[in-house]
């Protein structure tokens, strides 16, 4: 007790000034991260059961000309892929009309199964029985 008495005036309002601190704003600012932590993790978890109950893939690939094309021409008649500026790529698909709902499934999930952004607007081209679409892709 007797050494509490012997520190300075100075030094002991600035141990007030340092424990006030420390009550006041790190303390609180530590419970907010966690708290904010806890959100954040459980809505990772919700969105990982998303994906797995969509059944889409954890794993993006990485963006490759063939690749693509050959996953393309799976669901499409023709699919072009064209090297642009900026290192985007445009892709030109042609489908039969009746087969748009295939095309919405696949552009729903085009990029969970590779890692890549569309750019721009998507444009249709209506061509007797057949449409045409055109799209920038811009790989991550």
């Amino acid at each position: 007790m007797n050494k509490i008495k012997n520190i300075s005036l100075i030094s002991k309002v600035w141990f007030l000034v340092a424990l006030l601190i420390l009550l006041l704003w790190v303390i609180p600012t530590m419970v907010s991260f966690y708290k904010k932590q806890k959100i954040y993790d459980k809505k990772v978890q919700e969105l990982q059961v998303l994906d797995k109950r969509e059944g889409v893939h954890f794993e993006a690939k990485k963006f490759h000309i063939a690749v693509f094309k050959k996953d393309a021409q799976r669901y499409f008649s023709s699919v072009e892929v064209n090297s642009i500026a900026n290192n985007a790529y445009e892709v030109e698909m042609v489908m039969e009309k009746s087969q748009i709902q295939v095309f919405n499934a696949f552009l729903k999930k085009i990029s969970l199964d590779y890692a890549i952004a569309l750019e721009d607007n998507l444009l249709f081209k209506e061509v007797n029985d057949s449409m045409s679409v055109k799209m920038v892709l811009k790989p991550y």
